[in-house]
């Protein structure tokens, strides 16, 4: 039984408001308490401590993820004299009391910063101790012109207990003129952010369309393209009801070619037919099929007897749920699209999500995804289907949307020819996926059967979005070689090493642990130990060469699969590994990234997307790990442009067979990048899974690029992933080319948006220059 002398509990002041402090049970260090704070003994609020703290992981407590943080009123701390935290779930009272007015002295913090991102488009962060919402103004000779609440998140360097407050602010289009503005950023008290003032100019259609207008010289307009590609123009999602034209194609008519429309009764189904009957393409019939257990099941009787007897010779049908409203060219965008590829297998489009408040919200879709399919049914409310397909659905006797979604799938060479349709085509109401959680789960768990895969899907619905994780099982288990780049700093190499062992011995993989110069005596004994424990160490001397180190290691492995991680991270669990081979037993995955966050909470890799200011960027580094993410990305498995090998996955034989990671372009930056590119240009898919999450301290055991030498190193290899990947960074199916791509990505509208024509899933090609260019 756990007694009081078993648990060390710490509080301590960290700012005006904000405490912190650390709790485990030293018995039982797979326990996580939870800590109560009270304030003059009255209790106000409950955290649990698993937060990330260094110290204690370099005191070789557990995983070191014991920490803990909270804020409390400003207010209340003026009038308080002590406050004390104790364990809330435990029998006997274990307590500490600080006693205000002997708390370290208040230290005036940062205000905040402030950085130009490209067009009317600033990011930042506020230091904030309270728990209301802070906020940012725009001043511009001392008047106000726009402002923004800081309801984002940002890791903040040095490495805080504690998140801070970012924001995301676009200026009135009225600055987007081509003249130069200097403006201003404050905090709520007043004080002026850090980077602050900042001139900036911007174009309102770009500067490559300003200079068109002007009747260019031919010669400016690389120029200027470019440079719209490095200040890539940002409109705020709060502006996309008052500019929604802009972000569809024109109005769309042609072709006489008639249509089968199928409608799921239930709530909005008069709305769905109104806007059917508004429909400028005129050739169509309809049939409202009998609803079941949910919005997305109905009766496949019905749907059969529809696509045999009443649709005519329609050669596609358009398949609904009930309260979709379409535009009135909806149908018109379906049918040319289908004319221009008639081999298609599927064609869905962009959405409009209508709040409860009547908000209107831009759902921009990737191009086909089938990851993200399974997982979320992501365009299961409105698509279409070639008729030789719904015939075959309807003798299987499919009876729910999510099934006919995946249905085409069936056939594994179905995914090449998705049609994706950017721009809203209609608009959906926010309710309309509620309780379709378990109609996901059994549509995904009967297409894999079709495909003879063997898998397992759990149900979830969380803030009514309801998501299928899946895990495909492998018929024999794969061996796998984990591989771990170090030098000197053992207490983070032990602590990585430490949370890894469980996950590696439930795989039964094999530890390759590469020494680049390590002159630290106590981690050279630090390897002897690991030698005895069976890990193996191999010897790589000279410069820092991530690419080599890795490589070499690769050629020495017998995993069936490589592993790369870094020294800096730490897992949570023991199934993060299992999590990521179970995408592997799909043999068109090229490579799989987990979830890394930051020790404060906030993620620090969420996939890689390609073109944000020009360069691959990490996303969602603007969240706290609980955000469900754009479109609930963070809550399910997706494609992406690439994953960082901070944590990565991949088939060995993949791995020497394309020449692994490029130790001469890409010696430090990038190449986990261009390996992700190259799987890609074969036709491999590369896949972030939320579900394998761990912790990353990047790059602590080198310290991070900020020399002359390594800024000069960065420029260097991001020149060389533009001139090799520049028409892939610019293109990334993952991402929709309404989304902006300055940083950080999925936050806000491209200024203009970027093509609107039909897109099937693109394979990237790169162009190679020829020695001395």
């Amino acid at each position: 039984m756990t007694r009081p002398d078993d648990i060390e509990l710490k509080l301590e002041r960290r700012g005006r408001a904000s405490f912190g402090g650390h709790a485990f049970d030293r018995g039982r260090p797979e326990r996580r308490l939870t800590v109560e704070a009270l304030v003059d003994g009255l209790p106000l609020t409950t955290v649990r401590a698993d937060l990330y703290e260094e110290n204690l992981a370099a005191r070789g407590v557990g995983d070191g993820c014991y920490g803990y943080v909270f804020a409390l009123p400003v207010s209340l701390l003026e009038s308080g004299r002590a406050i004390e935290t104790r364990i809330a779930n435990f029998d006997e009272a274990v307590g500490q009391t600080l006693i205000l007015a002997s708390a370290a002295p208040e230290q005036r913090v940062e205000a905040g910063c402030v950085d130009w991102t490209g067009g009317l488009r600033f990011t930042g962060w506020v230091a904030s101790e309270g728990e209301e919402t802070p906020w940012v103004r725009a001043f511009l000779d001392e008047k106000a012109v726009a402002e923004a609440p800081a309801a984002r998140w940002r890791h903040v360097d040095p490495p805080h207990s504690a998140p801070r407050r970012g924001f995301d602010l676009v200026l009135p289009a009225r600055f987007a003129d081509g003249q130069v503005w200097s403006v201003s950023f404050r905090n709520n008290e007043g004080r002026e952010l850090s980077g602050s003032p900042i001139q900036f100019f911007a174009f309102e259609h770009g500067l490559a369309a300003e200079l068109s207008r002007l009747a260019d010289a031919p010669g400016l307009r690389p120029q200027a393209e470019h440079f719209d590609r490095l200040l890539p123009g940002a409109l705020s999602f709060a502006d996309y009801a008052s500019e929604r034209d802009r972000f569809r194609p024109p109005a769309s008519v042609g072709g006489d070619a008639c249509w089968a429309v199928a409608v799921v009764e239930g709530d909005g189904l008069e709305a769905t037919l109104d806007s059917l009957n508004a429909q400028n393409h005129g050739e169509w019939s309809c049939v409202a099929l009998s609803t079941t257990t949910d919005a997305f099941s109905f009766d496949s009787g019905e749907l059969a007897d529809f696509a045999r007897s009443h649709a005519g010779e329609a050669r596609w049908f358009l398949f609904l749920a009930p309260g979709v409203v379409l535009d009135p060219d909806a149908l018109a965008r379906f049918n040319l699209a289908a004319a221009a590829h008639p081999a298609a297998s599927l064609i869905y489009a962009d959405w409009d999500n209508v709040g409860e408040d009547g908000g209107v919200w831009p759902v921009a879709h990737p191009a086909f995804d089938y990851e993200r399919l399974l997982e979320q049914g992501y365009f299961a409310a409105a698509f279409a289907l070639p008729r030789s397909t719904v015939l075959e659905a309807a003798e299987a006797r499919v009876n729910s949307l999510h099934r006919l979604a995946n249905f085409a799938f069936d056939r594994r060479d179905a995914a090449g020819r998705a049609i994706h349709l950017p721009g809203a085509a209609a608009r959906v109401p926010s309710d309309l996926f509620n309780g379709a959680a378990d109609c996901l789960r059994r549509a995904t768990l009967d297409h894999l059967r079709a495909l003879g895969v063997a898998a397992e899907a759990m149900a979830e619905e969380v803030d009514d979005a309801p998501t299928c994780r899946v895990r495909r099982q492998w018929s024999c288990k794969p061996t796998i070689s984990i591989v771990i780049p170090t030098r000197n700093r053992h207490d983070l190499l032990a602590n990585c090493l430490d949370s890894v062992f469980s996950a590696a011995a439930r795989q039964r993989a094999e530890i390759i642990v590469v020494d680049n110069d390590s002159r630290d005596p106590r981690t050279l004994d630090y390897f002897a130990l690991l030698s005895g424990q069976g890990v193996k160490i191999l010897r790589v001397p000279g410069p820092f060469n991530f690419s080599r180190l890795n490589n070499l290691a690769a050629a020495e492995a017998r995993g069936d699969f490589l592993c790369f991680l870094n020294n800096d991270v730490v897992a949570r669990d023991n199934f993060w590994l299992e999590e990521m081979l179970s995408r592997h037993a799909d043999d068109s995955v090229g490579a799989v990234g987990a979830k890394l966050l930051w020790p404060s909470g906030v993620v620090q890799h969420g996939g890689v997307t390609l073109g944000v200011n020009f360069s691959p960027l990490h996303a969602f580094r603007d969240r706290i790990d609980e955000d469900p993410g754009y479109g609930g990305l963070l809550r399910v498995a997706h494609e992406c442009g690439a994953v960082t090998a901070a944590c990565m996955t991949t088939p060995r034989a993949l791995f020497l067979e394309t020449g692994g990671f490029d130790a001469v372009r890409f010696p430090i930056n990038f190449n986990d990048v261009d390996y992700c590119l190259k799987l890609a240009a074969l036709g491999r898919r590369i896949v972030f899974t939320p579900h394998a999450k761990l912790l990353h301290l990047e790059s602590a055991s080198r310290g991070r690029d900020g020399a002359i030498d390594a800024a000069g190193r960065f420029k260097r290899e991001l020149r060389n992933l533009r001139d090799k990947w520049g028409a892939a960074l610019m293109n990334d199916p993952n991402y929709n080319p309404t989304l902006a791509l300055s940083d950080p990505p999925y936050s806000a509208l491209a200024w203009p948006p970027r093509s609107l024509a039909p897109r099937l899933r693109n394979i990237p090609r790169p162009r190679l220059a020829p020695p001395g260019f």
